[in-house]
């Protein structure tokens, strides 16, 4: 049989059997009546005898239905659901494809119904309340989030098992508690990298980013690359996901020569037409900008490049250049479960099921995101216009840092972020930045 009817004949399969789901749940094939006779399905979806008996097998598999001998199929009906209230970041479906996720899950578990609930993105005490009171039996939870939680919250979450296909790197950030009881599972992660249009580039013959290069080799050849009408280079100069790795980059942080990177990166931002301090300041904006060809290279990370699946642009990515050295930034998005759930059994089902091989591959070969699980990382994207490194976050792990590693609270991370924009744009000289209170707190520790 050809592939292409053999897809036909899998797909005439899979509309027989949601068919019967849905004549199932709305009553028309009511509980204790019985289904037509075999016969009667065949011509009725035009599939073969030995093809009915395997859909009518996927419904008895979730318990939809149950075949009486020499009498008929008679119909269970759907169970009494249990409702998981699932929390999600906004940007959890462009990232992972989440919601074709829990249609899957809603498959293998008829009883149980996920209904979504979008997580405020910027504001960690309302999702705190929302697991504390229960209001949420499952939570996405990204680090910078967890980062903000004191000791004495983290015995909301239910504690969970160590998976062995999810490396350490991922896990550790999560485990450093003083219980050191993994309570938030690795789902997704990535680290910053640098992405580029290679149009640009090979317009101007210009050596493509590489392993080993410097920020100044980089600044160089953005030089090259100014336009009318085209910037060079952009990111969210102010996110706590970005400007943090140009001090992971300097081992003597916080003292004066740590200061030196974001010093010269000053300086080249404010040169003409290199960088958009106007316009790459909102949320995601540079990368609206990079899908509008006009910036021709951007921090982001494997998150953010979901947003260019369905562009033209032609681009690729590589590792940070380096000042002292090449760190990045590592960002996870884990998942929790409420200890005030009452459905603690359901949520479990539903994290194992999206830790699982199936639903990690699926994150891998439908999007660019990385999944925790190694094993389905290591299965082909599926998507078009990829990146010839795409995989090269996987020669790099030993540069992954993450803001604990700064040894700064997250709120005077916040707090220097806020100072950070007052000395980018020339209104605060090292020597003031150096004497803000957090920045003294943090010295008088080191």
């Amino acid at each position: 049989m050809a592939r292409s009817d053999r897809l036909s004949f899998q797909s005439k399969m899979s509309a027989m059997a949601e068919d019967l789901r849905s004549k199932i749940k709305s009553g028309e094939y009511a509980k204790g009546q019985y289904l037509p006779p075999e016969l009667i399905l065949t011509k009725q979806y035009a599939l073969s005898k030995k093809s009915v008996r395997l859909v009518l097998q996927r419904l008895t598999d979730e318990g939809l239905i149950s075949k009486q001998p020499r009498v008929g199929t008679i119909v269970n009906g759907f169970p009494d659901k249990t409702t998981i209230r699932f929390g999600i970041y906004p940007s959890m479906n462009s990232e992972t494809d989440i919601h074709t996720l829990i249609h899957q899950f809603h498959n293998q578990h008829p009883d149980i119904h996920i209904e979504p609930i979008e997580l405020p993105y910027s504001n960690v005490e309302s999702i705190k309340t929302m697991i504390r009171l229960g209001i949420v039996d499952v939570v996405t939870l990204n680090l910078m989030d967890w980062y903000q939680w004191r000791p004495e919250e983290h015995d909301w979450l239910t504690e969970q098992p160590l998976a062995e296909e999810v490396p350490d790197f991922l896990r550790h950030p999560f485990m450093e508690t003083p219980t050191a009881r993994l309570t938030v599972q690795p789902f997704v992660y990535s680290p910053v990298i640098l992405c580029y249009n290679k149009q640009h580039w090979q317009e101007k013959s210009l050596p493509e980013p590489e392993s080993g290069w410097h920020w100044e080799q980089l600044f160089n050849v953005l030089r090259e690359l100014r336009a009318p009408n085209r910037y060079a280079f952009a990111f969210q100069l102010f996110s706590i996901n970005r400007w943090p790795l140009f001090f992971l980059q300097h081992p003597d942080f916080p003292d004066s020569a740590s200061l030196q990177g974001i010093t010269r990166l000053r300086s080249f931002i404010h040169e003409k037409g290199m960088f958009p301090l106007a316009l790459a300041q909102g949320e995601f904006e540079a990368e609206n900008l990079f899908r509008e060809q006009k910036v021709s290279a951007i921090l982001t990370t494997y998150y953010r490049l979901n947003d260019l699946r369905e562009s033209n642009v032609l681009f690729d990515i590589a590792p940070l250049p380096a000042w002292a050295n090449g760190n990045t930034l590592l960002l996870v998005t884990g998942l929790a479960i409420s200890r005030a759930s009452v459905h603690q059994e359901q949520a479990s089902k539903l994290v194992s099921f999206l830790m699982s091989e199936q639903s990690q591959s699926h994150i891998r070969q439908n999007t660019f995101t990385l999944p925790a699980h190694q094993l389905a990382a290591q299965k082909p994207v599926l998507l078009k216009n990829l990146p010839a490194k795409l995989n090269l976050y996987q020669t790099y792990r030993n540069q992954y840092k993450t803001y604990g590693d700064l040894g700064y609270p997250i709120q005077q991370l916040f707090q220097l972020s806020n100072q950070l924009k007052l000395y980018a744009i020339g209104l605060m000289e090292e020597e003031q930045w150096l004497a803000i209170p957090s920045m003294q707190e943090n010295l008088e520790h080191v």
